[in-house]
């Protein structure tokens, strides 16, 4: 699968470099030839100094090393092969011609240093480097005394005990070459034990312990062990950081992957093996620039872009991921066929807010693979969801379109959104006052939020935009209706008051009989409530006013409910006996009883 695809990086030991057949002598190891190039000049010395500094180390390094293993390259040799080969005797090489003279002077070992000369006297550091594995290294500490030669001198000893490591560590390879690793780390440690800073010999050690599956903090000592040597060690580097990954220091390893990186940064393949060990342990944020400049630095490598769309991805950097994902899907093969891919490229574009191309993407890859039912399933979702969407997305891109503000607030309304549905309603019968329904539907609105007077006037300005008078009254007598039930439950003066308002508009508009009995019916209702709430007060002025409402709206019941005498006939007898027998009566007492002195 594309998108999460196993890392390229070994989790064993790295397979240790071949070494040179036995010679046939009986010797144990061929000798080795030692090329100890021309010194870079520092401050205070120039090249003439420098090769001479070259030149002095070259003849006292055989002073202390055994012949019959080593064999250090003459420095006027050196200089004919040079020559003959066409180098300048008098440059100092570059790593890439380092290699082409090693070749042709058939060099296994190669020393690479610099000199400077100051008041005190000169200066020598560098470091031996194998030929068969330039990332085997030995840094050469530095060395000083007021002469060149005894500063010479010093730096072909540093050469010499730093030599003392190879020959167990060639038998570490050996052994580790033969599936000995116990026999391996024996050998390793002795070469330690022959030069305690054996930056290459530790190296041995690590592969060794790898291969001996050593748990793996022990591992992870013995690589920072080196690393405390050569802090720039590629063996070491990979080990600390696949040991660091498995304890789960995910910060430390991400910072041991980088330096990895950087000890060839001409390296593809090595950027490769960091990038997607960097992702698969868990540090995409951290993978994530390492990994843009790497494609940007090398475009066409299809590998990079699948590594920044997993980045991207993982990391939820959307444009990125998108970036990457529209590359793959042009140009790579994998995921053209990858389901999963589809999936999440679709999944991308929606996170970004592009339903068009979410949907676009799933639809291709539904195409593409019509068994997936996880691609059918997200493509469900986003076709709901884009339904849900559609309207806020177009009242956004045509905030003044009046149809669109009234899809709104169905879909608001819908969603139990009343005031806000309300807000949509009345601004698309702005925009549009030929809208059919508009101010009902406000009217409507207005009721469900409790505002049953605000609903009447809206009902009262959709009649002068031309809406049915008849279905005006209707939609009024209903509302009344409903508003009557609610007060004969409260029995209170104000909600009789609110219903007998709203059936009385609903009268005027389109005068029925039933709607005269049922006003008629309020009317009755909140007269009792007045007079019942007149007796409760100690205000002698509000008592007489909710008196003389009860008293005069009596006679506006009595000719409501004869109205619907003829469609409520038992009602309407009854409702009319009680107020001429019982209430009129007894508002005619209160009355008399509170508003006179």
């Amino acid at each position: 699968m594309l998108a999460f695809a196993a890392s390229a990086v070994a989790q064993r030991a790295p397979a240790p470099p071949k070494p040179k057949e036995p010679p046939k002598d009986g010797q144990e190891f061929t000798k080795q030839g030692l090329l100890i190039t021309n010194f870079a000049p520092r401050p205070g010395a120039d090249m003439k100094f420098a090769r001479k500094a070259a030149d002095a180390v070259r003849s006292r390094v055989g002073r202390f090393v055994n012949k019959r293993e080593v064999d250090v390259l003459d420095g006027d040799d050196i200089a004919y092969r040079m020559e003959r080969a066409g180098y300048n005797p008098d440059t100092v090489l570059d790593l890439r011609d380092i290699r082409a003279v090693g070749k042709y002077l058939r060099a296994d070992e190669f020393v690479i240093a610099s000199v400077a000369n100051g008041p005190s006297g000169a200066r020598i550091s560098g470091q031996l480097v194998l030929f068969r594995d330039e990332r085997l290294r030995q840094p050469l500490p530095e060395v000083s005394a007021p002469k060149l030669d005894s500063a010479a001198l010093l730096f072909a000893r540093s050469i010499a005990a730093a030599r003392s490591q190879l020959i167990y560590e060639r038998r570490c390879e050996n052994a580790l070459r033969d599936g000995s690793a116990a026999r391996a780390v024996s050998a390793a440690r002795q070469g330690i034990a022959a030069f305690e800073q054996g930056a290459i010999a530790r190296t041995c050690l690590v592969w060794a312990l790898r291969q001996n599956k050593t748990a793996v903090a022990t591992i992870l000592t013995e690589a920072n062990a080196v690393l405390a040597i050569d802090s720039m060690n590629a063996h070491a580097l990979e080990a600390a950081a696949v040991s660091l990954d498995s304890l789960g220091r995910r910060d430390e390893a991400g910072l041991r992957w980088l330096r990895l990186a950087a000890t060839d940064t001409g390296d593809l393949d090595l950027a490769v093996r960091v990038a997607y060990a960097l992702v698969d342990g868990g540090n995409a944020p951290r993978a994530e620039p390492f990994i843009v400049a790497q494609s940007k630095a090398h475009p066409d490598d299809i590998r990079l872009m699948q590594l920044k769309w997993r980045a991207g991805y993982e990391n939820k950097h959307w444009p990125l991921a998108i970036e990457a994902g529209e590359t793959l899907l042009e140009r790579d093969p994998v995921a053209q066929h990858d389901s999963v891919f589809f999936y999440r490229l679709a999944f991308v574009y929606h996170a970004s807010n592009q339903p068009f191309k979410a949907i676009e993407t799933v639809a291709h890859g539904m195409t593409t693979f019509p068994k997936d039912s996880r691609l059918y399933s997200l493509y469900t979702q986003y076709i709901k969801a884009e339904a849900d969407t559609v309207v806020p997305r177009g009242l956004a891109m045509f905030p003044g379109n009046a149809d669109l503000l009234a899809l709104n607030a169905k879909e608001l309304r819908a969603r139990g959104k009343i005031a806000e549905s309300l807000e949509a309603t009345k601004q698309a019968a702005a925009l549009d006052s030929t809208m059919s329904g508009a101010q009902m539907s406000i009217a409507q609105l207005e009721f469900e939020l409790g505002q049953p007077d605000s609903a009447i006037a809206a009902l009262r300005v959709g009649l002068t935009r031309g809406d049915d008078s008849a279905l005006v009254a209707q939609f009024a007598l209903s509302k009344g209706n409903a508003l009557y039930r609610t007060a004969i439950g409260t029995k209170t003066s104000t909600d009789f008051s609110i219903a007998l308002r709203m059936l009385a508009f609903s009268d005027t508009v389109k005068s029925t009989d039933q709607a005269k009995f049922l006003a008629g019916a309020t009317a009755l209702g909140l007269a009792q409530s007045a007079l019942t709430e007149a007796v409760k007060l100690t205000d002698k002025a509000a008592s007489c006013r909710l008196a003389r409402m009860a008293s005069d709206l009596l006679p506006f019941a009595r000719t409501g409910l004869r109205a619907g005498e003829t469609l409520y006939a038992e009602a309407a007898k009854q409702q009319l006996d009680y107020i001429d027998q019982q209430l009129d009566p007894i508002a005619g007492q209160q009355t008399k009883a509170v508003c006179e002195n």
